[in-house]
């Protein structure tokens, strides 16, 4: 009777404990959010991690260190550069100054995005996987799911 309810704990605790190992690797955008914006993030065992959004005439990168929280939840942290070690040239290319930190939710092998206000958003604008019309016309814009897919490289 004690070995049953053991062994039944242990397999209770064992399947509700998350593995952090799951989390490193590649993500993408499963679809391109307003039809041009894609984003990528490398997370690494080092739990440093490589930041790109890029878009229609919008490149934002950037790198820094990350957190995971309870409840699979990752805070990225970006670098600060400092301006006066970069050239003038090198700000009008990259586009940007300063990217916000930014919280991502962790759940079966997805990134989702935290909204402004604070719940995670799971559905955005993207264009639809089908046509207008049966077989043809073009693809619309419509709400559907938004999330970072995992991916091998």
């Amino acid at each position: 009777m004690k070995t049953k309810l053991l062994l039944i704990l242990i397999i209770v605790f064992s399947n509700s404990l998350f593995g952090q190992e799951k989390i490193f690797g590649y993500y993408t955008s499963n679809a391109a959010e307003l039809g041009f914006f894609i984003t990528k993030i490398r997370l690494n065992k080092d739990y440093t991690f490589k930041y790109e959004f890029s878009g229609d005439l919008i490149n934002q990168t950037g790198k820094g260190k990350f957190e995971i929280s309870d409840k699979n939840v990752i805070l990225l942290k970006f670098e600060n550069e400092k301006e006066d070690e970069k050239s003038i040239s090198e700000m009008l290319s990259s586009g940007n100054t300063k990217i916000e930190n930014k919280k991502y939710k962790y759940r079966n092998g997805k990134l989702f995005a935290f909204h402004l206000d604070g719940y995670v958003s799971k559905q955005g604008q993207a264009y639809s996987r089908h046509k207008k019309y049966l077989f043809l016309g073009k693809r619309y814009m419509t709400k559907r799911r938004i999330y970072l897919k995992k991916r091998t490289e």
